[in-house]
């Protein structure tokens, strides 16, 4: 006994106690599992089955309702009536008035055909060229016709038809399974005096009835009579007849098939049916999980049952390696999973000690790595005393190891700091938040007194229930003394710039008052006697007068805006008012150029935007003036106003003049850039639409373009619509 307890304490004893208890629990497992499977099936398939059922007779009863609703109306009763009286004049108007609204009906419901039947078994109505004034050709059941003649409204079950009809390839084929609705038509004293059938595709019913419902890839729902004869599609046509077991010449195995186990079909045994098909001729139900051979001869399982509203019995099958796949699976993996442990169990004794030799490598190797790094690293207690260090806190801070454990660590902050750093310590659950896991930059204290920037990572840890933080370290004098040349040169950058737009503002002033004079002296000349000479040359001095003030008007606007002392009155503008007093300013220009001018005004006639009128005309004026200036000879120019999905409108000018390459597309708003036009003819500045874009930026809008080379450009403005009393609207 001493012997067996020795050997259950050693480790090949514990292994094989381990591999014991494995092997039982996963037998107990495997088998547990297997009835749990087992279950889960049957519910399932019983689920499937049921629900299959239940959509069949929704189906039935909903075409069956119909079947009575027109039945009773008025328009078939006087068809029937007024054909069964031969009232020629109103029979004409009867019937053609029915068989409308019977074709009507059929096309929607995607009917085969309908009819309407006299007593005599004669066709009153049916689909043009179908059977009229014709006895009806219907293989039915006497009892079917008896009970529909009786008042009751019926269904047939699916039958060979007695006239071709297109297959699901739309190929007219005979003998194609069908169905009919029949429904008495009544007369005002309650007498049936005509039936009214609609011949309709099986599929329409059963097929989103039991296709629709199946278990798995082989999952299959079908219909048989109570001899076993297929009423519904089968899944398997194809497999049928490359097996011999379906007449190639049949169009499908629906009312051509007995459900036959094959192994004994070709034989003498009596019930050659399979186990499900022998159940439902006996009028009963089931379920098999065990496996049984269907039609095709392969094993599956399955749970039927005979429905009596229906007229046929109903089956949900799966083939069982499918559905046991799992299950084998499982048990494979369960059988390799217990080999597995046991090999792990015999590894693990030996790997054992190498592992803990690898754990002891691995902590000297932290260990080293924390050691040569440039980083310091300090631990520090929930109480903020040091209880360990690397060499480089030693270099950073001047301080031997021995002289920092034990001690506070407030002693690397400056002095100031430390009472501050000491009240975090201590209510350190509460500033967690801002310090954990955060890179902050403070300031170090040498031993020696100096101050100097350092950047401080803190994580947590715990070890033993004790919680420490472990502080990274960095110096980080290098980068600090970078960032404050950096914000040196950002701040001499800025007061060139605002210099640069101080003098511009100022010199444009300067200029402006002798470039008033010269202009109104040139405009006093201009009404003097002059010759053609003179005439000509105060016209240039004029021209170059406009020219260089509309510049220094430019200059100065630039200046402004970049100095931020561009004023806008913002208010309601009507876009169409103010488009109207640009086009007498582009007129001599668009008809010197030989442009053609149109404009399409897509907006209410009480739109307005938000903006300011005379920045906005400035803008507008630039690009239409551009869309003149950079046009091909005889170009055109279009003048768009819009409202957006958002409710903005957008304003653009569209002209066909060469484009803008892609390259220089990103330079297109920079201050005095003319991209490749600085040599050109065409005058120009380049600051024009760089003014524009901030203009329409001040006034909350957006200022773009698209450009094809070769085709043209277009130019947009986005602004938000208002109310005409100025307050915007909801989609600003």
């Amino acid at each position: 006994m001493k012997k067996l307890f020795r050997f259950f304490g050693s480790p090949a004893g514990l292994a094989v106690l381990v591999i014991v208890a494995a092997i039982t629990c996963a037998s107990i497992a495997a088998t547990y599992l297997f009835k749990l499977i087992q279950t889960d099936v049957e519910d399932r398939l019983v689920a499937t089955l049921e629900a299959s059922i239940h959509q069949a007779r929704q189906s039935l009863e909903k075409h069956q309702t119909l079947a009575r609703y027109w039945a009773e109306n008025p328009l078939i009763q006087a068809a029937a009536l007024a054909a069964s009286n031969q009232q020629s004049s109103d029979s004409k108007t009867q019937i053609s008035n029915a068989q409308a609204s019977l074709s009507a009906v059929s096309g929607i419901e995607n009917y085969r055909d309908y009819r309407l039947i006299d007593r005599h078994g004669n066709v009153i109505l049916s689909r043009p060229g179908h059977d009229v004034r014709r006895q009806a050709r219907i293989r039915l059941p006497d009892n079917l016709l008896s009970q529909a003649w009786h008042g009751r409204t019926v269904v047939t079950p699916p039958f060979k038809s007695g006239r071709p009809w297109p297959d699901k390839r739309g190929r007219l084929t005979e003998n194609i399974a069908t169905m009919m609705i029949l429904s008495p038509v009544r007369d005002e004293h309650g007498r049936t005096v005509a039936l009214l059938s609609f011949e309709l595709d099986p599929d329409l019913i059963f097929l989103p009835a039991f296709h629709h419902n199946q278990i798995g890839k082989t999952g299959h729902t079908y219909a048989i009579n109570s001899d076993g004869l297929l009423l519904t599609a089968s899944k398997y046509d194809q497999q049928l007849r490359n097996s011999g077991l379906l007449n190639p010449r049949q169009p499908h195995a629906a009312l051509n098939l007995v459900v036959n186990d094959p192994k004994w079909a070709d034989t003498d045994a009596q019930n050659a049916l399979t186990e499900m098909a022998v159940s439902l001729s006996q009028g009963q139900s089931g379920i098999n999980l065990q496996g049984y051979r269907d039609y095709r001869g392969v094993d599956v399982i399955g749970a039927w049952r005979w429905d009596n509203s229906l007229g046929m019995g109903v089956v949900t099958e799966t083939e069982a390696a499918e559905v046991y796949q799992l299950y084998r699976s499982i048990l494979l993996s369960v059988t390799i999973s217990i080999v597995f442990v046991i090999a792990i169990t015999l590894i693990a004794l030996f790997f054992y000690r190498r592992k803990h030799q690898h754990q002891m490598s691995s902590l000297h190797q932290r260990d080293a790595i924390i050691n040569q790094t440039d980083d310091g690293f300090v631990t520090i207690d929930n109480r903020g005393m040091i209880v360990m260090t690397n060499p480089a806190i030693t270099r950073l801070f001047g301080y031997a190891s021995d002289e920092l454990i034990g001690n506070n660590v407030s002693i690397l902050l400056p002095p100031d700091e430390r009472v501050e750093h000491d009240h975090y310590v201590r209510h350190s659950e509460i500033h967690e938040r801002k310090i954990i896991h955060k890179v902050r930059s403070l300031q170090g204290c040498h031993k020696d007194g100096h101050l100097f920037p350092i950047e401080l990572n803190v994580t947590p840890m715990t070890f033993s229930h004790q919680k420490y933080f472990i502080g990274v370290i960095r110096d980080i004098s290098e980068r600090h003394s970078y960032q404050q040349a950096l914000i040196a040169a950002k701040e001499a950058a800025e007061e060139a710039n605002q210099a640069k737009s101080d003098f511009l503002a100022k010199m444009s002033h300067e200029l402006r008052t002798p470039l008033n004079a010269i202009i109104g002296f040139s405009q006093l000349l201009k009404m003097d006697k002059l010759d053609a000479n003179q005439r000509e040359s105060v016209e240039m001095i004029h021209d170059a007068g406009e020219h260089l003030l509309a510049l220094i008007n430019d200059v100065l606007d630039l200046a402004r805006i970049e100095s931020g002392r561009m004023l806008l009155s913002l208010e309601a503008v009507s876009p169409q008012e103010l488009l109207g007093s640009l086009y007498p300013m582009l007129n001599v220009q668009i008809q010197t150029l030989g442009l053609s001018f149109t404009t399409e005004i897509d907006v209410a006639d009480d739109c307005h935007v938000y903006a300011d009128y005379t920045k906005l005309k400035q803008v507008l004026l630039n690009l239409l003036s551009n869309a003149c200036k950079y046009n091909r000879p005889g170009g055109t120019i279009t003048l768009r106003v819009t409202t957006q999905p958002d409710g903005k409108v957008r304003i653009s000018v569209q002209d066909s003049g060469d484009g803008i390459s892609e390259k220089m597309q990103k330079r297109i708003f920079e201050p005095f850039n003319r991209l490749d036009k600085t040599n050109s003819k065409i005058e120009g500045t380049g600051i024009g639409l760089a003014i524009s874009a901030e203009l329409v930026k001040l006034m909350g809008g957006e200022l773009g373009f698209s450009s094809r080379l070769g085709e043209g450009s277009t130019f947009w403005v986005m602004l938000s619509a208002c109310q005409p009393s100025g307050h915007q609207t909801d989609s600003d």
